[in-house]
């Protein structure tokens, strides 16, 4: 292929030669080196500060590494001095002191400037914002509004909209499009009308409605987890707080041996078809030392009565069970309470949690049914939440009758 004519290869740009050493360069050439952030971040404030305010900047910046040592405080150390110099509170440091007057000088030096340009914007009409689309929630159009204003400045804002935004597009967009096209309106030429004001208004109503319903029915799910999570974590501040973990297992006892006689017997029935066996069977699965315990001991007693009575019985048995415990290393009881509570109660609430989250998205469906998610969700998870903490009570005393410390190791022979 031959070149076009007049055609010329291009010849690279000799790069002026840098010197070896810094000391080599001049400070024309630096300022042309210097780094394209500090040049923006310079750019930023108002104006150039005073040689006077430069002067003692450069020596309190001496005098502070002095005291403060040579790049020997963290970011957060030294974010943190400086929160403390811009703050009005008194302070015994004299360095903290200093920094604050100069960052008072310099605030001046720079309002000077801010005041006069302040007063030339005012001048001219205040701000004047020009937005490209509305916003499907009134409250950020009403922001950009308040700060085109500068908060109660002059100012205005003017909005420039398609027929082809999402919010016109799809609430009456298609509408007005057709309307345009009946009367020959040109693509480019501007409409302004009240009814357009109007339906986008009335759609951005729709598109907030939408949300707070969504917003609130969030609110209230998340409602009846709050309330199950004060209970388990009021539960777990007492345990680890230590008080009186005896009466809180025992209890667990008690509101177990409960569930078992109602389980077993039923009160409609005369006490000859109640199934004794089964229940005394049960109670030994929980608390093997009451092995002893026959059916024929709770023969003739009432609902009540057998219920008082299996209680006492459980009582005793823990008695013992915390004098064996106890034999081996005293204190080591209580200890065993509280590890086998918050265990039950940690790895039980996280299950509880994965099941409640599962039955969030499911209860949506019940809808289809005329049933209302939200009950159903606040039912089901009352039910659920019943269960675990009747399985955390089980658990913890079959855990605590069924615990058994290994042996102190014997001394080493001499």
């Amino acid at each position: 292929m031959r070149p076009e004519e007049g055609h010329r290869p291009p010849v690279p740009l000799q790069r002026a030669p840098e010197a070896a050493a810094g000391f080599g360069a001049t400070a024309e050439a630096a300022a042309a080196r210097a780094p394209s952030e500090a040049r923006a971040i310079g750019a930023l404030y108002p104006c150039a500060l005073s040689d006077a305010t430069e002067h003692s900047l450069s020596e309190l910046a001496h005098d502070l590494v002095k005291a403060w040592g040579d790049r020997q405080l963290t970011v957060l150390e030294l974010e943190d001095r400086i929160a403390q110099a811009a703050e009005k509170a008194p302070t015994p440091d004299p360095q903290i002191q200093r920094l604050r007057e100069l960052i008072a000088r310099v605030k001046a030096e720079y309002e000077v400037v801010t005041r006069s340009e302040e007063q030339r914007v005012r001048e001219a009409g205040g701000l004047h914002v020009i937005g490209t689309e509305r916003h499907e929630s009134r409250r950020v159009d009403n922001q950009l509004r308040g700060r085109a204003g500068r908060q109660g400045d002059p100012g205005s804002t003017r909005f420039f909209l398609s027929l082809e935004d999402n919010l016109l597009r799809i609430f009456g967009g298609d509408r007005v499009a057709g309307l345009m096209n009946a009367f020959r309106v040109e693509e480019d030429m501007p409409i302004e009308s009240g009814m357009l004001t109007r339906s986008l208004e009335g759609a951005q109503k729709k598109v907030e409605t939408y949300y707070y319903d969504i917003r609130k029915q969030v609110f209230e799910y998340d409602e009846v987890m709050n309330n199950q999570r004060k209970a388990v974590y009021a539960e777990r501040r007492r345990v680890l707080e230590g008080r009186e973990l005896k009466a809180q297992v025992i209890g667990y006892g008690e509101r177990t041996i409960d569930d078992i006689v109602e389980a077993y017997v039923n009160p409609e029935l005369p006490p000859e078809e109640w199934d004794l066996d089964r229940l005394v069977a049960k109670a030994k699965e929980f608390i093997y030392l009451l092995e002893d315990l026959i059916p024929e001991q709770l023969s003739g007693l009432g609902v009540d009565e057998l219920k008082a009575f299996l209680q006492e019985q459980m009582r005793n048995a823990y008695d013992i069970k915390e004098g064996q415990i106890e034999a081996q290393r005293p204190g080591l009881m209580r200890e065993a309470e509280r590890f086998f509570i918050l265990q039950q109660i940690d790895t039980l609430w996280r299950e509880h949690l994965q099941s409640m989250d599962a039955l969030r998205e499911s209860v949506g469906l019940r809808g289809y049914g005329q049933k209302d998610p939200l009950i159903e969700y606040k039912n089901e998870g009352y039910d659920m939440f019943l269960e675990m903490m009747t399985q955390m009570r089980r658990n913890v005393i079959y855990s605590m009758f069924m615990f058994q410390p290994a042996p102190a190791a014997a001394g080493a022979a001499v």
